[in-house]
């Protein structure tokens, strides 16, 4: 059972997983933009976060005076601080102390943009805003796909539907969470989360919400292929974003008027808690959803056999190694191949992937050995350099 110091311990992550909701994004409508703004970021790490501002500002007001830059200059280094913001969020860039570098999934990122085509990199970027920000992009999804094609109405609905939703999780925790500590915690966080939310959707609020949430998320859904303005100037739901819908449906995440996404199983078994609801879809929940965009029926895809995954590992190894360290977090590697898998319609699974490496590592012990786990569930590899 897990005590007081493992909430404390995981608390970022289950208040993210507990509503998986950015919230603002600083007006910021274009989803590629996260991409471009871990490539400013990966040759200075570790850097300070109003160096990076700099930088940022920079290098997107001179791509913005180029033929194929068509996103508007930045004006002021609030703005670009939100961006940061939004791309933390994303899980893309991580803090240390006054530091920023690239987390575990932002060394994915750089190694996608490098060795995959842009249908991937989409991919890579469709888990992302679904495991960060699904409960609010998932639900104007849904909203487009039942006709509402205007941004203020879908402003009203989903701001009466996240009410729904977390009332719908404060229930849940106090009915099937068990133990009084996690329940309490639960339920405290979940109340204090719809305090906030109705004070910034109250009517003074109301015009920003509209501008910060449902705006750019539209653009972020027509970015990576599941809206679309083809007929007219309103909003449809294109094949891919149909197929999104009904594997969440499927997998049960759509109740009667909302979409809700379940804790990840491996968060479930740290806290000892039960899950919101039978996933029915196993493990890695949002790479399922990504790949349903991709086939209308996405299957396992288990590993591949030891020397071909020697051979992926190899050639994206240099991507992905953390800077001025010969070591890399396995997590990386695995986004690369999930998005890589997802892209054709196929779930590659986290674990099955930790055993594929771990078998790895013991029948090729002259080219690559593991290293002892560090945060989190990382596990670190390494290539022996005579490799």
């Amino acid at each position: 059972m897990a005590n007081v110091l493992d909430f404390e311990r995981y608390s970022g992550e289950l208040q993210r997983q507990l509503l998986r909701r950015i919230g603002y994004t600083n007006g910021l409508h274009k989803i590629r933009r996260f991409p471009r703004i871990v490539e400013y970021l990966y040759p200075v790490m570790p850097t300070s976060v109003p160096l990076l501002v700099q930088i940022l500002i920079r290098e997107e007001n001179l791509r913005s005076e180029t033929a194929d830059g068509p996103d508007r200059p930045l004006k002021g280094q609030k703005y670009a601080q939100g961006i940061i913001d939004v791309a933390q969020a994303l899980l893309l860039i991580e803090k240390f102390g006054p530091k920023v570098s690239l987390s575990s999934q932002g060394y994915a990122c750089h190694a996608i943009t490098h060795s995959a085509d842009e249908s991937v990199l989409d991919a890579f970027l469709t888990q992302k805003v679904i495991d960060s920000d699904g409960e609010y992009s998932l639900n104007i999804l849904r909203l487009v796909s039942e006709g509402l094609t205007d941004a203020l109405m879908i402003g009203r609905a989903l701001t009466e539907r996240f009410i729904e939703l977390i009332q719908f999780k404060a229930k849940w925790a106090a009915e099937q969470v068990q133990e009084s500590f996690a329940r309490r915690t639960l339920t405290t966080m979940l109340s204090e989360a719809e305090k906030v939310f109705r004070r910034a959707t109250e009517k003074d609020g109301a015009d920003l919400f509209l501008k910060h949430t449902v705006t750019p998320r539209l653009e972020w859904l027509k970015d990576l292929g599941c809206i679309s303005y083809e007929e007219s100037s309103s909003p449809d739901v294109t094949v891919a974003g149909a197929s999104l819908l009904k594997a969440l449906n499927d997998l049960g995440a759509c109740q009667q008027r909302f979409v809700c996404l379940p804790f990840d199983e491996w968060l479930v078994s740290q806290l000892s808690l039960p899950n919101i609801y039978d996933t029915s879809g196993g493990e890695d929940f949002s790479w399922r959803l990504v790949a349903a965009c991709h086939a209308q029926q996405p299957f396992d895809q288990r590993p591949p056999p030891s020397a071909d995954l020697l051979d992926f590992v190899r050639s994206i190894y240099p991507l992905v190694k953390l800077v001025n360290f010969n070591e890399a977090d396995a997590l990386s590697i695995y986004e690369v191949l999930a998005a890589t898998n997802a892209r054709a319609g196929r779930v590659v699974h986290q674990q099955e992937f930790e055993a594929a490496l771990t078998l790895l590592v013991r029948e090729f012990p002259s080219d690559i050995f593991k290293l002892s786990k560090r945060r989190g569930r990382g596990l670190y590899i390494a290539l022996k350099k005579s490799a």
